[in-house]
């Protein structure tokens, strides 16, 4: 199987958990629905075409935990008031109090992960080659369009599927692909962090969620599965 091995970076990073309210909180790793974004954007599909075209891809992401800050962020509730046909020289103008709530959202500050795609065939090769030639139909972003991202080609490479013994996973693992081997990690003093985030989508923005574990510091995750590939020196489970 044919793998594209790239850096997804940027100044900042905002992947919205959809279950928040009040506080608009990130995932700490994009997930698998944001890369489905992004290959959209590099290949110029249309929109919410990706989550359907790009079904059957196979996505790894790695990378150590980036550090947070909050900001405040203005949320307006209704329109400013539309301007009138005429306007007299001396008028000065009226608007409407609009409803502007305040809310704190958090960033990540300086995210910089390594993503492994395989895409169907039709796909794959062109998506490659824009990645390494950094061309792409839409500007990429870190999870909002104002937050630019920046790819950086790494390697085209053979995956080859592992045993079903213990492995040192460098990605993100999905739980329901593996058992963790929570001893050996223990005794490595390993970091470990559960989060649920989207692995599908539909059209409709209906979302499919799963449990995932990474390591703070992006170290190896011992774990026994059938589900492990050795994508050139690294392991990983796709997402």
């Amino acid at each position: 199987m044919d793998v594209v091995v790239f850096r997804y970076h940027g100044r900042f990073a905002h992947f919205l958990r959809a279950e928040t309210t009040v506080n608009a909180m990130t995932y700490p790793v994009p997930p698998r629905t944001v890369i489905f974004g992004l290959i959209g954007a590099v290949l110029g599909l249309p929109k919410d075409c990706a989550q359907e075209e790009l079904t059957s891809a196979r996505i790894a992401v790695a990378g150590k935990i980036p550090s947070t800050f909050w900001h405040k962020t203005n949320m307006r509730k209704n329109l400013p008031a539309p301007l009138a046909f005429q306007v007299k020289k001396n008028e000065k103008g009226t608007s409407k109090d609009e409803k502007n709530t305040r809310i704190p959202q958090e960033f990540l500050w300086k995210p910089s992960f390594r993503v492994f795609v395989s895409l169907p065939d039709r796909f794959h090769h062109e998506f490659a080659n824009r990645v390494e030639e950094r061309r792409w139909h839409f500007s990429p972003c870190m999870g909002l369009s104002e937050l630019l991202a920046n790819l950086e080609w790494e390697q085209n490479l053979t995956a080859t599927q592992l045993g079903s013994e213990v492995q040192y996973v460098n990605s993100v693992v999905p739980l329901d692909r593996c058992k963790l081997d929570s001893q050996t990690a223990y005794s490595s003093s390993l970091a470990l962090h559960k989060v649920r985030m989207p692995r599908d989508v539909t059209r409709d923005r209906v979302f499919t969620h799963a449990n995932y574990v990474l390591e703070r510091d992006g170290q190896p995750i011992p774990v026994e599965s059938d589900q492990a590939w050795q994508v050139g020196d690294e392991k990983v489970i796709f997402l």
